[in-house]
């Protein structure tokens, strides 16, 4: 058991203890007079002997100085500690900091990296033997750059090598490895030194779990102040055909943002290192604006590009904007068979939305139910089912052996195809069997959820929100049933839903039959049922379904810096098929340096630089190149108030936001009691020692009262009196 002071300074007032002894000791004593009836006939002698003063009331000197050493300790506030100090002892309170830093794209704008580095440095100067710290650094993750230490040297070390990469912020990534850090801390008191700019992008879409409780949070906002940028956050791809030749119609969205940039710009259009075209725009005062490029020629070998803004043009924000880099391949025109009901208008939207000029080149023949014959299904790579029922008989035997052949099956089970008719046939060969309708609010209607967005048909959506995948609404659908779902048989691959209805009924299921892959959507794509062709997602969802269904994958779409590459997904485009079940391959990317892949899996590598990576196969097959750039998302600079965030973290969990000019020394610790993570305040609040301290001052008051008004004077000499 150990004893240590809250206020220590106060045990000062101790020293007052001196002040009755003093009054003890050089009290005068007053005699009783002695009348006499004249001094005439006396003579005045001096007196030789002088008295040697003592303390002559111990009970009352006693009672006096308990009283004022009692007072002095109640003002100090004891803490009594029952075992082992977690603060290291008596006296103040160790501190457990960890400095999270935002190491993000946008924190290269002007001077911020700088200005965050020396506010780090200050915290780091505030620090005392033995306080214990730390250093988080983050953009997309949270990454421990520094464990606990109390060498805070070596933080510094640290610290200047250190420099803003190419992630997009996420705010609740970098608290996450921070509260990891704290959870194990045996320190009281635990402090978080959170260093960004406060995008609001990286604020709304990362995680907001609290800190531990206790913990206090000093936000530092390093992104006040005039900045702007010029850039090329995104790029359209157009196809088409003339005299045979494929043609790409590039398309680049200019954005301007922020203070300080020129109303023109230079924008130049770069093909395998080569520029080929620029053009001079006019930029709005803020938004972006569409800069069409003359389409080019698609070489053989494909074709690597990139758009940028002119290096000429002055920097923006004190940091060169990375150009827009994109990938585009020679692609096979796609033959698919479109079987419909005829004579009806429901199928208008997917004719349109597959014949639409873009990303997937395809040749439509449309045959209805009735008109439909096995030689229509020899020369095409994909039959397209739209909400008629399956062929039974011949016909159906047919199309199942050239599905298991490796021709595509896309069936969509809308109001007219009828499930309860298809033939016993096809159900030992679908990935499950659509039931009954469901039907759903007439105005609110379903959404679509849990989309596995690492599969390839969503990979072209994976930027910010999905880009509408949650907009559509669908108003009916139907039950269904898979038995075969996440388990396989000796005659194909086990079934996957690649997406649910938020009510958890499977909307697109996954399957394969021999060679062939079948997606089977569950309900319509007329607007009777949903408005999903009315979305602007609908025209690349029903391509990118297409061509997957197809097994046609002619290059990687980009993807953003922190973005995992799952293996399976790359080697499933260089190997839609799955004919190399153990393919292996190797990652390069733009800095030389290789990651090893195999469909076994493994942590996925997560690029962290923008430039152009390529998959090359070990066994000397046709590799790819995809393209990886800057998320779009840290270009956008409205930011979040710093005390929000704070604030968010710590509701709830008994710390609080520092007052960067206050001292925080004192933060509520709720539900900890004294146990080991309990403040020294928490413990002595709980405590309470100083009332009774103060109780005992005044008994010991009250004693010294009653002492002093029953004392009697002391016989002493008698003093004459001339009357």
């Amino acid at each position: 058991m150990g004893i240590s002071f809250l206020t220590p300074l106060f045990l000062a007032g101790i020293l007052a203890v001196a002040v009755p002894v003093a009054v003890h000791l050089i009290r005068s004593h007053r005699g009783t007079p002695l009348l006499f009836p004249s001094a005439m006939f006396l003579r005045r002698l001096p007196v030789r002997s002088v008295r040697r003063r003592r303390i002559e009331n111990w009970p009352l000197l006693l009672l006096r100085v308990a009283a004022l050493t009692l007072m002095a300790f109640a003002f100090a506030r004891p803490v009594a500690q029952w075992g082992p100090d977690p603060e290291g002892g008596g006296g103040e309170a160790f501190r457990e900091v960890v400095v999270v830093l935002d190491r993000s794209w946008s924190m290269g704008l002007g001077d911020r990296w700088e200005r965050a580095r020396r506010a780090a440095e200050e915290e780091l100067g505030r620090l005392v033997s033995p306080d214990r710290a730390s250093l988080v650094v983050f953009d997309a993750s949270g990454i421990v750059a520094v464990e606990p230490t109390l060498e805070l040297a070596r933080l510094r070390t640290v610290l200047d090598t250190l420099a803003p990469g190419w992630g997009a912020s996420r705010i609740g990534a970098g608290l996450q490895a921070a509260s990891g850090i704290l959870e194990a801390s045996d320190r009281s008191r635990r402090e978080v030194i959170l260093i960004s700019d406060f995008q609001r992008s990286g604020w709304d879409s990362g995680p907001r779990d609290p800190v531990p409780s206790g913990t206090v949070v000093t936000p530092v906002d390093v992104g006040d102040g005039p900045v702007g940028l010029v850039a090329v956050p995104e790029v359209s791809l157009q196809h088409s055909y003339l005299e045979g030749r494929q043609r790409v119609h590039p398309t680049a969205r200019v954005m301007r943002v922020g203070e300080g940039t020129p109303s023109q710009a230079r924008i130049v259009l770069e093909l395998d290192g080569q520029e080929v075209e620029s053009r001079v725009v006019d930029l709005p005062a803020q938004g972006g604006v569409a800069v069409p490029f003359e389409p080019f020629l698609l070489p053989d070998e494909g074709v690597r590009g990139l758009i940028r803004t002119d290096p000429a043009t002055p920097l923006y924000g004190g940091r060169v904007v990375d150009p827009h880099r994109f990938t585009f391949s020679p692609r096979e025109v796609l033959s698919v068979l479109l079987v419909e009901g005829g004579g009806t208008a429901r199928g208008i939207h997917l004719e349109r939305a597959l014949t639409a000029g873009g990303d997937a080149p395809i040749r439509l023949l449309r045959r209805s139910p009735e008109s439909l014959s096995a030689a229509d299904l020899q020369e095409v790579n994909l039959v397209l089912v739209n909400d008629v029922p399956l062929p039974g008989g011949e016909l159906g035997r047919v199309l199942r052996e050239r599905v298991a052949e490796g021709v595509g099956l896309l069936v969509v089970a809308g109001a007219e195809s009828r499930p309860e008719s298809w033939e016993a046939a096809w159900d030992g060969f679908l990935p499950g069997r659509p039931g009954s309708v469901v039907a759903r609010s007439p105005t609110q209607g379903g959404r679509m959820t849990q989309v596995d967005r690492d599969h390839p048909i969503f990979l072209p959506f994976a930027d910010g929100d999905g880009r509408g995948l949650g907009a559509p609404r669908f108003f009916a659908y139907r039950d269904f049933s898979s038995p075969m779902a996440s388990q396989g048989t000796e005659d194909r691959a086990p079934v996957d839903v690649r997406v649910r209805f938020d009510d958890g009924t499977p909307a697109l299921v996954e399957g394969m039959a021999g060679r062939g892959r079948i997606l089977l959507w569950n309900g319509s794509w007329s607007p009777v049922w949903t408005d999903l062709p009315l979305h602007g997602v609908f025209v690349p969802l029903a391509q990118e379904m297409t061509r997957y269904a197809a097994g046609r994958r002619d290059q990687l779409p980009a993807r953003v810096v922190g973005q995992p590459v799952e293996a399976r997904t790359l080697l499933e485009w260089v190997d839609p098929e799955g004919e190399a079940s153990e393919a292996t391959g190797l990652l390069v990317g733009p800095q030389g340096r290789g990651v090893p892949l195999t469909l076994a899996g493994g942590v996925p590598p997560v690029p962290e630089v923008p430039g152009f990576y390529e998959l090359r196969m070990d066994d000397g097959g046709e590799g790819a190149v995809f393209a990886v750039n800057p998320d779009p998302a840290e270009m956008d600079l409205a930011r979040v108030d710093s005390e929000e965030v704070a604030l968010a973290v710590t509701s709830g969990s008994g710390g609080g936001a520092s007052d960067p000019g206050g001292d925080p020394l004192v933060a509520g610790v709720g539900g900890l009691g004294d146990g080991p993570g309990a403040s020294r305040a928490e413990r002595e609040r709980r405590q309470g020692a100083w009332r009774f301290l103060l109780a005992g001052v005044f008994l010991l008051l009250v004693g010294e009262t009653l002492l002093a008004g029953r004392r009697t004077e002391r016989p002493g000499a008698r003093r004459m009196v001339r009357s």
